[in-house]
């Protein structure tokens, strides 16, 4: 059985990743998420991946350790969590009839045996033009307004307002490539 670690604080990766194995450890790897001068929506999601995997292989290197993360952009534009009611609010105001792009990078590392990966899944979401009720009724179903561009898919009324998801992996959405990761650690099993 190999030495798993998820570098993440968040419990839907955790929740994820527990559906395929039971027997790891989570870490926070408390990075810096601010994005570079000039990034772009792609290159930081991988960067942040590798920048938790790395992070955490550190501390334990005989461990393969995954790290994940997204990022969503609009228009090219990064987006990301809004925050507050209004700032998501702001947000859905612009998605109608348009699709949001949510990059979900993943990295693995093991020190000890030299591994590095890197791998990214994007979904497109693509969204009705919705009426306001629609938009107003999904955001005061919302507890939190900490996900990514406001976008929680999990949420019943979520569905209400969209046309249509584009993804080879249904997870990816919640910020983990799950079927990249599995694939990779298969090898290792």
């Amino acid at each position: 059985m190999i030495k798993l670690i998820l570098a993440s604080s968040s419990i839907y990766r955790r929740e994820i990743l527990s559906r395929h194995y039971s027997n790891y450890k989570c870490i926070s790897p408390d990075i810096d998420e601010t994005p570079l001068k000039n990034e772009n929506p792609i290159s930081l999601a991988k960067r942040l991946s590798n920048s938790k995997a790395e992070r955490i292989s550190k501390e334990f290197p005989d461990h393969f350790v995954i790290g994940s993360d997204q990022v969503a952009s609009f228009e090219g534009n990064i987006l990301g969590k809004p925050g507050s009611y209004k700032k998501a609010l702001d947000n859905f105001k612009l998605f109608r009839g348009k699709s949001v792009f949510f990059h979900a990078g993943g990295s693995i590392r093991n020190e000890s045996l030299a591994i590095e990966k890197e791998g990214l899944e994007t979904t497109e979401i693509k969204f009705k033009d919705y009426s306001d009720q629609d938009m107003i009724s999904y955001l005061d179903s919302l507890d939190t307004f900490n996900t990514t561009a406001g976008v929680k898919s999990e949420s019943m009324l979520f569905s209400t307002l969209v046309d249509e998801i584009i993804a080879d992996d249904e997870y990816a959405i919640m910020g983990i490539p799950i079927n990249w990761i599995l694939d990779q650690l298969s090898e290792f099993s």
